[in-house]
C-alpha cells in the first residue's frame, strides 16, 4: 500500500513540475517577444535543454545575430509546445519561425518547421491548413532526395488523408512511405509507418490486412524495446481486432496499453485508446464503464482542442447515455453534429482533392520537364472538352431537375391528401381504418394500400430510423413485393417514399407546433441532424429553419 502512495505522489509531483515549467516558459516567452535578449533566450533554453527538447544543448552568445536568436527560440519553443501537446501555441511559434527559415535559406530547418505546423494543425482538426504545410514539406523532401525525410512527410500526409476519410490517397502515401523507409534502413521509422498502415487498412474495412500490419509493427517495437510505442501499437492492433469482432483480444491489449500510456504521459494516444475501450464497453452493454472511458478521452481532446477525436468521444457518450440520461445524451449528439460538419467542410474537401490530384504526379516530375509543350496542348484540349461536357451536363441536369421538382410536388401533394384521409379515418370507427397487418391478405385498392403504408411509417417514426424491411413486415409483405408495389404506384423506391412521408410530417410539425428542429427530427425518425437537414432540403428545397421563416 505504501508503494502505491509513493508512486501516486511521484506522479503528482511530476505533473506539478511540468505545469510549473510550462508557466515559466510562457512567462519568459512573453518577455522575449517584447524585448529579445540573449539572457532571456538562454533562460528559455535552460528549460528546453533540461527537458531534452533540443537535439543537443543550445546556448547563444552575444555574437549570435538577432534573427538567428529569434529563429532558434521560436522554433524550439514550438517543438516544446508540440511535445506538451499544446498545439495552438505550437502553431503560433512555428509560424513565427517559418519565414526566418525561408529567409536564411535553411531548407532542412524549413522542412522541420513545416512538418511541425502540419502536425499541430492536424491534431487541431484543421485539415485544410495541415495539408498545405504537409504538402510544402513533402515537396522540399522530394527535392532534397533524402529517403528517410521523404518517408516521414509521406507518413504525415497519410495521417491527414486518413483523418479526412480520403483512405485511398492515404494508402498510396503509406505504401510509398514504407518503400522509402526500407531504402533508408530506419527501423524506428519503419515501425511507425507499419502502425500507420494498420490504421489506414482498418478505416478501409480491410481488417485482416490491418491486423497483419499491426502485428508486424508490434514486433518491431518489441525488438526496439520502446515501451510507450509498444502501447501505441497495441492500441492500433486492438482497433483491427474490434473490426474483426474479436473484442476479447482487443480488450486484453487495451488493458495493457492504457496504463502504459498514462505513465508515459502520451495523452493523445491515451485519449484514442480510451475511446476504443469505451466502444468495447458499449458493445458489452457496460454503459457506465463506457461513459467513464469516453469522458476521460473527451477531457483530453477538449484540452488539446482536437475536434476530430472529440467528435468520436461525443458520439460514444451519446450512445452510452441515451438510455440513462437522454437530455445529456442529446447535448453530446448536438455537439457531435456541429464538430463533424465543421471538420469536413467544403474548403477542406477541395484542398484535399487538389492535393490528391497533384500527388499522383510526384513520380513523373523528371519526365514532365521534357514534355512541357505537349502537356500544355493536352491541357488546353482537355479544358475545352471539359467546358463542352460541363455545358452539356448543365443543360441535362437543369432539365432533369425541373422534371424532378414537378414529380416531387405531385408526390408530396398525394402524400398530403392520403395523410389527411388517414387522420380522418383515425377519428372514425376503427372498422373503417385500413390495418397494415392485414393489407397483404386482402385485395385492397391502391389508395387503401398507400394509406396503410403511411400509417406504418407514422408508427415506426418515433422508434428511430425507419427501414424498408420494418414497413414491409408491418404490411405482412416480403421486401421485394413491397418494393415492387410501391414503385408501380408512386414511381419511387420504398426508401424515397418513406423519406417523403417523413418530410411531409416534418413540414406539418414545423408549421403547426413550437417544437425545436432537433425535436422534430427525432419525432420523424432521424437521430442525426445533418441527415434530417439534407433529406428536408432535398424534398422542400430549403433547410428547416428557412422553411419556418
Amino acid at each position: 500500500m505504501q508503494r502505491h502512495y509513493t508512486i501516486l505522489l511521484f506522479a503528482l509531483l511530476s505533473c506539478v513540475t511540468a505545469v510549473s515549467q510550462t508557466v515559466k516558459v510562457d512567462s519568459l516567452l512573453s518577455v522575449f517577444d517584447n524585448n529579445p535578449s540573449i539572457v532571456t533566450a538562454n533562460s528559455i533554453f535552460d528549460i528546453l535543454n533540461q527537458e531534452e527538447i533540443t537535439e543537443e544543448p543550445v546556448q547563444l552568445t552575444a555574437k549570435t545575430p538577432r534573427d538567428t536568436m529569434r529563429l532558434q527560440v521560436w522554433y524550439w519553443v514550438a517543438e516544446y509546445y508540440l511535445a506538451h501537446q499544446n498545439y495552438e501555441r505550437g502553431t503560433l511559434y512555428g509560424k513565427k519561425a517559418l519565414p526566418l527559415f525561408k529567409a536564411s535559406k535553411n531548407s532542412v530547418g524549413e522542412g522541420d518547421c513545416l512538418s511541425l505546423l502540419a502536425i499541430c494543425y492536424h491534431r487541431l482538426g484543421e485539415f485544410d491548413d495541415a495539408i498545405v504545410y504537409a504538402r510544402q514539406c513533402n515537396e522540399l523532401d522530394m527535392k532534397a532526395g533524402d529517403p528517410d525525410n521523404i518517408s516521414s512527410s509521406l507518413n504525415l500526409l497519410a495521417a491527414i488523408f486518413t483523418s479526412s476519410r480520403q483512405y485511398e490517397e492515404a494508402e498510396k502515401c503509406i505504401l510509398k512511405a514504407l518503400d522509402y523507409s526500407r531504402r533508408a534502413h530506419n527501423p524506428q521509422r519503419l515501425a511507425i509507418l507499419t502502425g500507420m498502415a494498420c490504421e489506414i487498412y482498418y478505416n478501409m474495412g480491410r481488417y485482416e490486412e490491418a491486423l497483419d500490419y499491426g502485428k508486424k509493427a508490434l514486433v518491431m517495437e518489441q525488438q526496439l524495446g520502446r515501451k510507450d510505442k509498444i502501447a501505441i501499437r497495441q492500441s492500433q492492433m486492438a482497433e483491427a481486432l474490434m473490426g474483426l469482432e474479436r473484442n476479447d483480444e482487443a480488450l486484453e491489449l487495451l488493458e495493457e496499453a492504457i496504463p502504459e500510456l498514462r505513465a508515459s504521459g502520451n495523452r493523445h494516444s491515451l485519449g484514442i485508446a480510451c475511446n476504443q475501450m469505451g466502444r468495447i464497453m458499449l458493445q458489452d452493454d457496460k454503459e457506465e464503464e463506457a461513459v467513464k472511458y469516453f469522458n476521460e478521452a473527451l477531457q483530453i481532446f477538449i484540452e488539446q482542442k482536437d475536434i476530430f477525436n472529440e467528435s468520436r468521444s461525443r458520439k460514444g457518450l451519446y450512445q452510452a447515455l441515451r438510455n440513462s440520461d437522454p437530455a445529456l445524451a442529446m447535448q453530446h449528439n448536438d455537439r457531435y453534429n456541429q464538430l463533424r460538419d465543421s471538420i469536413f467542410d467544403t474548403n477542406t474537401g477541395m484542398l484535399l482533392s487538389e492535393y490528391a490530384a497533384q500527388y499522383g504526379n510526384i513520380d513523373l516530375q523528371d519526365k514532365n520537364d521534357k514534355l512541357q509543350k505537349d502537356r500544355r496542348l493536352i491541357l488546353i484540349t482537355v479544358f475545352l472538352v471539359l467546358v463542352l461536357l460541363s455545358l452539356a451536363t448543365w443543360f441535362f441536369v437543369r432539365r432533369k431537375l425541373r422534371h424532378q421538382r414537378k414529380h416531387i410536388a405531385s408526390l408530396m401533394n398525394d402524400i398530403q391528401n392520403l395523410t389527411q384521409r388517414y387522420n380522418e379515418l383515425q377519428t372514425q370507427s376503427g372498422s373503417h381504418e385500413p390495418d397494415p397487418d392485414h393489407l397483404a391478405g386482402q385485395k385492397t385498392d391502391d389508395r387503401q394500400f398507400l394509406i396503410g403504408v403511411i400509417k406504418a411509417i407514422h408508427t415506426e417514426m418515433p422508434n428511430g430510423q425507419v427501414s424498408v424491411d420494418d414497413i414491409a413486415n408491418r404490411l405482412n409483405l416480403s421486401t421485394s413485393s413491397f418494393r415492387r408495389r410501391i414503385q408501380q404506384l408512386t414511381g419511387e423506391t420504398p426508401k424515397a417514399y418513406i423519406n417523403a412521408v417523413q418530410m411531409q410530417k416534418a413540414a406539418e410539425l414545423l408549421a403547426t407546433t413550437q417544437l425545436s428542429v432537433n425535436a422534430i427530427a427525432h419525432e420523424c425518425g432521424f437521430t442525426e441532424m445533418s441527415n434530417f437537414t439534407r433529406a428536408f432540403k432535398r424534398i422542400h428545397g430549403v433547410v428547416p429553419t428557412q422553411y419556418v421563416k
